[in-house]
């Protein structure tokens, strides 16, 4: 039995895509460094140091839901 079967997260039943889920994912990582942009209770030599991590894992993100989930239509011409 070599063959592997995939079947729908609970998420996906309800009718929620992967792609929704990496979007809100992404919309949470973008909202909480602009956060950390805007706080008044991080020291300004803090804020880069703070903001680094989660930058490092929009980017990774942002790149996997590029090549997981492309917009339909989007050509790289």
């Amino acid at each position: 039995m070599s063959e592997v079967i995939e079947f729908p997260t609970p998420r996906e039943r309800a009718g929620v895509s992967m792609r929704e889920d990496m979007d809100y994912l992404l919309d949470a990582l973008m909202g909480s460094m602009i956060a950390i942009k805007n706080s008044e209770n991080i020291a300004d030599e803090d804020r880069e140091a703070d903001m680094q991590p989660i930058m490092d894992l929009f980017l990774k993100y942002i790149e996997l839901s590029g090549e997981r989930y492309p917009i339909e239509g989007l050509d790289d011409e």
